[in-house]
């Protein structure tokens, strides 16, 4: 018989969990109230910190890191440039953390890409109404 691709040779196969891992993790399932009241009774009675930290990993979401915010003057009339400028600055001296400030560095350089679209979009339009006072492309 012939390999067909994504067909199996034998369509009765190995059921699903009937290996080491399925067998292992079975059992495991079976047993867990009584798994979970033997690290519960470590952690309260014996004071074992392992068992309390693996319980309270279960319970308590691990927390993300959070930047805190950042007051950071910005003059846009001063072109995004020496804002950029600015902000290196500020970080050189210490008062903008690094991350805060690579972070704002690219939120600049995507508020640049923004604006230039903005602007060729607005060239465009003149452009074409050049044209079309011309007599050009209509």
């Amino acid at each position: 018989m012939a390999y067909k691709k994504g067909q199996s040779g034998n369509a009765a196969g190995r059921p699903p969990g009937s290996g080491v891992a399925g067998k292992l993790r079975k059992a495991i399932l079976d047993k867990s109230p009584e798994l979970l009241q033997v690290v519960i009774d470590k952690a309260l009675e014996e004071g074992d910190a392992t068992a309390a930290l693996a319980l309270i990993n279960k319970v308590v979401p691990n927390f993300k890191s959070v930047s805190e915010p950042v007051k950071f003057k910005v003059d846009m009339g001063e072109g995004l440039t020496q804002v950029g400028e600015d902000i290196v600055k500020a970080i050189g001296r210490g008062s903008l953390p690094l991350d805060s400030g690579t972070q704002l560095l690219t939120s600049l350089s995507s508020l640049a890409k923004l604006k230039e679209t903005d602007d060729l979009v607005k060239e465009i339009e003149e452009i074409k109404k050049l044209l079309a006072t011309e007599g050009i492309g209509t």
